[in-house]
């Protein structure tokens, strides 16, 4: 039965005007749990014995809780032997809805902040989670299990080594989807389209040339368009003959010559256009090769040696590389960017069979998950470690509607003796380790999903220091860096 709690200061609380001030140091202050302060949704998606471990393990970490303080739209949970920030929201009751403690605060703030709220005379919570679920049957384990917590994504900075409790989220859940969005899908039809004009141009240019010495930069520079066109264009996404397209241009090319002798060309100084032409697509190309290397790293940040997660079938580096042509990269070199992400690499997998023709997915933007056929594959852990984290319970999201809300969606933390491997976009209810356990490498650690901020289905595969910066790595069924297009057959 819930009892009534009391402050544990006899005078004014610093939060004492703040209901959620108040809210939270009545759960931290308090020996046990009172479901009285929490609403009925989130009890129904957390439930209270696991409330109680996260809370038990916040005061064995820092002693007991002395106050609370109001910071902007955070708040700071001040104990004996440290300090938490905890990002929370009440319901119309005043009781606690949400919240978010550890680094991830910051990233449930930030959420907070791109969702548009819900007038109060519409819903009576701040909760924008989809009807709840069934909660699972609970571990039992020496140390609070994050499976099932429907956290917000674990900090990067995650220590290297024992287990320790990090971050404790309670519904902070994403936005609904609201299903594919037409424009991506338009926007990826236009840049296939994009790569098709150019293909035709590169055909027609041979032909069009008032010089020999004009056919010869042509000539000179097809096979840099077809670098650039292999490297950038989404081959993964389209039938096979589509890696054959830009090769075409150097045969059309080099067929050409008989009309150049045909219609008696001279080898004088090559017109503007020709010359133009050369210098544009080889300059685009070796700027495209230099920025699509791997960031360098510090000298001494050897990478690390993983076998691949995914098994038996053939898969491709969709983000992967240099900023050019990986998008993780390229966020992490802006200001307030994740460096955590910064080698970070998606996987996805090519079907086999006639029906998939070597393609990731059954058309171009399929609208659900199972035309994709990485979607349910099983993940196994690539190095030997300890579970840090094991998030389960995020719901896969359909294509192109991912919500912002929890980058990394349902995923396992690894730690190692040079720092943490992270498997992200996992498929809801997939995980199969729990936290603090012991893994060999090609331990099942679930299945792909897409619960993740990702486009479409695709295992997100990073590494990190135990400072929050991102290692580089690489896998040992491959030869050289990993970078975007890259394909790997690995079997069972």
């Amino acid at each position: 039965m819930a009892t009534r709690l009391r402050l544990r200061s006899p005078g004014r609380a610093p939060g004492a005007t703040d209901p959620v001030a108040q809210a939270l140091q009545a759960l931290f202050g308090a020996a046990e749990v009172a479901p009285t302060l929490i609403s009925e949704r989130l009890l129904e998606r957390v439930p209270v014995h696991r409330l109680q471990e996260s809370v038990d393990a916040l005061r064995e970490r820092h002693g007991e809780l002395r106050q609370v303080r109001r910071q902007k739209d955070l708040h700071l949970l001040v104990f004996a032997a440290g300090a938490e920030l905890v990002w929370a929201r009440l319901d119309g009751d005043g009781r606690l809805a949400s919240f978010v403690t550890g680094p991830g605060a910051l990233t449930a703030r930030s959420a907070a902040r791109t969702t548009v709220p819900v007038p109060r005379s519409e819903a009576p919570t701040l909760d924008l989670a989809p009807k709840p679920r069934p909660a699972p049957k609970a571990v039992p384990a020496p140390a609070p299990v994050s499976a099932r917590l429907v956290p917000a994504p674990t900090p990067a900075a995650a220590p290297v080594g024992p287990p320790v409790a990090t971050s404790t989220a309670a519904a902070a859940a994403p936005v609904v989807p609201s299903g594919p969005k037409p424009a991506a899908v338009a926007r990826l039809q236009r840049v296939v389209l994009a790569y098709a004009a150019a293909t035709a141009a590169e055909l027609t240019f041979p032909w069009l040339t008032d010089s020999a010495t004009g056919w010869l930069l042509i000539l000179a520079q097809t096979p840099a368009f077809a670098w650039y066109v292999l490297r950038t264009a989404p081959t993964w996404a389209l039938p096979p003959w589509f890696r054959s397209l830009p090769v075409a241009p150097a045969v059309v090319a080099a067929l050409a010559f008989g009309h150049v002798l045909g219609a008696g060309l001279g080898w004088g100084l090559p017109g503007l256009p020709e010359t133009g032409l050369c210098v544009g697509v080889t300059g685009l190309a070796v700027w495209t090769w230099q920025r699509s290397r791997p960031v360098p790293g510090a000298p001494t940040a050897h990478p690390l040696q993983l076998r691949s997660p995914l098994r038996g079938g053939t898969f491709v580096c969709t983000e992967a590389g240099g900023p050019a042509v990986n998008r993780y990269a390229d966020a992490s070199l802006s200001p307030g960017g994740d460096r955590t992400a910064r080698y970070a690499v998606d996987l996805v997998q090519l079907g086999e069979g006639p029906q998939w023709r070597g393609r990731r997915a059954l058309g171009l933007a399929p609208a659900t998950n199972e035309r994709y056929a990485v979607f349910g594959h099983p993940v196994v852990s690539p190095v030997d470690g300890v579970i840090l984290a094991a998030v389960d319970g995020l719901p896969d999201h359909p294509p192109l509607a991912a919500s912002a809300n929890h980058p990394d969606g349902n995923h396992v933390r690894i730690g190692t003796d040079r720092g943490v491997v992270v498997l992200s976009g996992l498929r809801e209810d997939s995980v199969q380790v729990r936290r603090g356990q012991h893994v060999a490498v090609g331990t099942p650690l679930g299945s792909v999903g897409n619960s993740a901020a990702g486009p479409e289905p695709a295992l997100r595969l990073r590494a990190e220091s135990s400072v929050g910066l991102g290692l580089p790595f690489r896998l040992t069924e491959t030869r050289g860096d990993l970078h975007r297009g890259k394909r790997i057959s690995i079997g069972d």
